[in-house]
């Protein structure tokens, strides 16, 4: 059988699929839907799963059998926050921060997550431009694409392989991109990931990037993984092409817009979490199980904690003079009262006050500027751990 090869240019689904849905129930608005739904709770129920994951893992012995039980444990609620991320990508609701990175770096940087996700009995090889075009977007959407590539090259390699990064930069013009609504012309960072796996047939080539579409047995693929690929690339003016052929392998051929601007200067060194001085901190979180985990951070790092249920509570802890507050720590989708609201009105009882949102769904990001009053604002991401918690903290709180 001869090679298969599939073109998915952005917001261009295969010709026999080119229909149109009823309104509002298209796959991916349903997904959106779902998961719009489950995110903000599910990533409650991880992120306290892999807490407390973390918080056992410092009661027992390293190198023990129970420490490598915990570390299943904290990995396998870590896929499950990586699956609702999915999710909320091909639905359109998950964005970050763009920053100017180098590719290069990125794919060298998952070098700790092939030696130990991909397995040794496949060898990894690069074939990095060194001269490679930095790019302007969210490097974990970029580094999401990778890590969906490699697991997929690695399921279709199960007797060992081989699985190949190659980049350079590219130049299109307006003949390689009209077959691509949504892409312009101009300068491109190219990236192949190739493997020599078990390969697709033409039928299989043709519905890889569809969401929920798996060949893997039940409970064994989500389906996710080349869909997420294809929105996020397409999200960005970006390219997708895929060729294959049975028995000798897979190659996804993806280009980026390039930036003309520098690459970031790369962040500081990883150091140990800041303790807190003894600094008052508020928590209004209606999930009582994240308030605990909370909890227990916070007080560990030296912390004076108060905490509540809901934003009435808060209120009424601050509205007694005798509690003296530095931070408000509220989640922003509370029953009774949003987290924004809260906050509102507990700058203006307090001005000064600093405030950290936290939220397990990307849509409720708050508003940064809660009025003159405010102290600094900021915003975290659920699931969290220890260390980012307490990072946001310091840099609210000064120091």
């Amino acid at each position: 059988m001869g090679p298969a090869r599939v073109s998915r240019p952005a917001s261009m689904p295969p010709e026999d699929e080119r229909r149109s849905p009823p309104p509002d129930e298209s796959p991916l608005q349903v997904i959106g839907q779902l998961a719009g739904g489950i995110a903000h709770d599910f990533n409650n129920i991880l992120g306290v799963i892999i807490n407390y994951a973390r918080f056992a893992q410092g009661s027992v012995p390293p190198g023990s059998p129970a420490a490598a039980d915990i570390e299943e444990i904290k990995r396998a609620a870590e896929r499950g926050v990586g699956l609702v991320r999915q999710l909320m990508i091909l639905a359109r609701r998950e964005s970050g921060a763009t920053v100017v990175f180098d590719l290069n770096e990125l794919i060298t940087g998952l070098d700790g997550f092939l030696r130990s996700t991909i397995g040794e009995h496949i060898t990894v090889e690069r074939r990095l431009d060194p001269g490679l075009w930095p790019l302007a977007e969210d490097p974990a959407r970029i580094e999401q694409v990778l890590i969906n590539l490699a697991v997929n090259a690695r399921d279709a390699m199960p007797a060992g392989g081989t699985l190949t990064f190659e980049t350079g930069n590219a130049e299109l013009g307006p003949a390689e991109t009209a077959a691509y609504p949504g892409a312009e012309p101009g300068r491109f960072v190219r990236l192949l990931v190739s493997d020599t796996g078990v390969g697709m047939d033409s039928e299989v080539a043709a519905r890889a990037f569809e969401p929920m579409f798996t060949t893997k047995a039940a409970g064994q693929g989500t389906g996710l993984g080349l869909a997420t690929v294809y929105t996020i690339v397409t999200q960005v003016g970006g390219l997708v092409d895929l060729s294959s052929q049975p028995g000798r392998g897979t190659s996804v051929e993806i280009h980026l817009p390039a930036s003309r601007s520098a690459p970031a200067v790369p962040t500081r060194p990883t150091r140990a979490a800041p303790a807190g001085r003894g600094e008052a901190v508020l928590i209004a979180e209606d999930d009582e199980a994240v308030r605990r985990v909370a909890e227990r951070i916070l007080e560990t790092a030296g912390y004076r904690i108060s905490s509540c249920p809901g934003g009435v509570e808060a209120l009424e802890l601050l509205d007694d003079r005798a509690n003296g507050f530095d931070l408000l720590l509220a989640d922003v989708v509370m029953p009774g009262m949003r987290g924004d609201d809260l906050a509102r009105r507990a700058v203006a009882m307090r001005p000064g006050l600093h405030v950290l949102f936290m939220s397990g769904y990307s849509d409720d990001t708050p508003p940064s500027d809660l009025g003159p009053t405010a102290g600094r604002v900021a915003f975290i991401d659920k699931p969290f751990d220890a260390g980012a918690l307490l990072e946001r903290l310091r840099e609210l709180l000064g120091g």
